[in-house]
């Protein structure tokens, strides 16, 4: 699912910020495609700019660029996203 998102993160001693999308969303975290990488563990503040709630996630993979494209980087939250992406996901069989 595309959502429009600006990333914030300290990276390499200087804050980036950049205006960019998802990929895919899921009630643990997302992927987003970026035109820098990230390092794994990066901490990152991520605004939903649909909905303007912002939240915390961490860095968990990077996937390189393919022919030019965008970075692809694997975050998870680090709080609970409740209707942070405006999507109902389904429960997860085990009720939690």
């Amino acid at each position: 699912m595309r959502v429009p998102v600006e990333v914030r993160a300290t990276a390499d001693g200087s804050l980036l910020e950049e205006k960019t999308h998802t990929g895919v969303v899921g009630v643990l975290g997302a992927m987003v495609r970026m035109s820098r990488m990230l390092e794994i563990g990066t901490e990152v503040e991520l605004t939903n700019r649909f909905s303007q709630l912002t939240a915390k996630f961490r860095v968990v993979w990077v996937k390189a660029p393919q022919d030019g494209d965008l970075w692809e980087i694997g975050i998870e939250s680090l709080q609970p996203l409740g209707d942070f992406w405006g999507v109902r996901f389904p429960p997860r069989p085990d009720g939690r």
